[in-house]
């Protein structure tokens, strides 16, 4: 099944699963979040930039970290190779984590304003805007306790909206077991 190339004036349903190429890592993602964190995934992963990639060909892999306590969940377009195959990813922290504190600051301070949901405001820092230039654009926003991170390439603007926005309304995946936090 391709990718999407364009999701434009599209409604989000807030019932909705999130993005098939998740689905058979649903129970790796849970067990590997921390207890307190919950995550966030958007419904669909459209590409304007790739459309020769198929939704089947992608790569997740889950990366948890107790300190700072963070779950990412990043795309892959291989499994390995001599050139880098990061398409992105999407991660979490508490609030209270201090990095993640002082990049949503930056964002705030730097980045365009976004409209999420009626109560959630994000901000999007283009890569190539910065300095130095950076291939990446990330999306950051505080919902509940928690901070999210969506970082992809920054030819693919309109997409990193749309699933941030598809994120911030989507219910959260919550741990599927109590893990003690160190």
């Amino acid at each position: 099944m391709p990718l999407f190339l364009s999701i434009v004036g599209s409604t989000i349903n807030a019932s909705a699963r999130p993005a098939a190429v998740f689905i058979p890592h649903l129970e790796r993602i849970q067990s590997s979040l921390l207890s307190g964190l919950v995550m966030r995934l958007p419904t669909a992963i459209p590409l304007s930039g790739h459309s020769d990639i198929e939704e089947s060909q992608l790569v997740v892999r889950v990366f948890s970290s107790e300190t700072p306590q963070r779950l990412t969940v990043s795309v892959f377009t291989c499994e390995q190779g001599s050139h880098p195959c990061l398409l992105g990813s999407f991660s979490v922290e508490r609030k209270t984590a201090a990095s993640a504190r002082r990049e949503l600051e930056r964002h705030e301070a730097r980045g365009d304003r976004i409209t999420l949901t009626d109560n959630v405001k994000g901000y999007l820092i283009e890569g190539p805007s910065q300095n130095p230039s950076y291939q990446f654009s990330t999306v950051m926003w505080q919902q509940n306790d928690m901070i999210y991170t969506v970082s992809f390439p920054a030819n693919e603007r309109e997409n990193l909206v749309f699933m941030a926005v598809s994120m911030a309304r989507e219910q959260p995946l919550a741990p599927l077991a109590s893990r003690p936090i160190s």
